[in-house]
């Protein structure tokens, strides 16, 4: 009866990528008993209804890419989401991608201040199921983008703090006397 209901309202269909408990896929069939999932690996996940109390349809009207991205603490935030925006407006251009990005980027501001830099997070709205290549490909247009325009990626530094006097923390060696 589960089942029914999930066609019926709509909920899941073949060829929707879910999570339920866990498990994550492409519909591949829905049963009487059972709804299967194929993972990425190409595990077949087959689940009946009774185990499927929440069911997360990443797939259903339309998706987003969330991007969360760090920038050193030295380059600009606004640049840095200017750069962002313009990255989009050229993907929206490209016959690849005009049908599967729907708006312009949504900015949703710094997202944390990490240790090693600010992190930003924006999200892109796609067609159901093009968020992940969408993503990839954002991934790697912003990294020249942001090279170009002068906006660092953050990385751990070390500072080597020695102590007064030397590596040994006494007295600097003195220089030896020539007879």
């Amino acid at each position: 009866l589960t089942g029914i209901f999930l066609v019926a309202e709509d909920i899941v269909a073949v060829g929707d990528v879910v999570d339920i408990n866990g498990a994550s896929g492409v519909v591949e069939q829905m049963t009487m008993r059972t709804i299967r999932l194929r993972g990425l690996d190409g595990t077949l996940h087959v689940l009946p209804y009774g185990e499927a109390q929440v069911i997360h349809n990443m797939t259903k009207t339309f998706s987003y890419h969330v991007a969360e991205l760090g920038i050193s603490y030295e380059s600009d935030i606004d640049k840095a989401f200017e750069v962002m925006a313009q990255v989009v407006e050229e993907m929206r251009a490209d016959p690849a991608f005009a049908d599967k990005i729907l708006e312009p980027l949504e900015i949703m501001d710094v997202l944390s201040l990490a240790d090693s830099g600010v992190v930003l997070r924006g999200r892109i709205k796609t067609e159901p199921g093009a968020q992940w290549g969408v993503g990839r490909a954002f991934n790697r247009r912003i990294k020249p983008a942001w090279d170009a325009a002068g906006i660092d990626i953050p990385y751990p530094h070390m500072h080597l703090v020695l102590p007064r006097g030397g590596v040994g923390g006494g007295e600097p060696p003195r220089a030896a006397a020539n007879g």
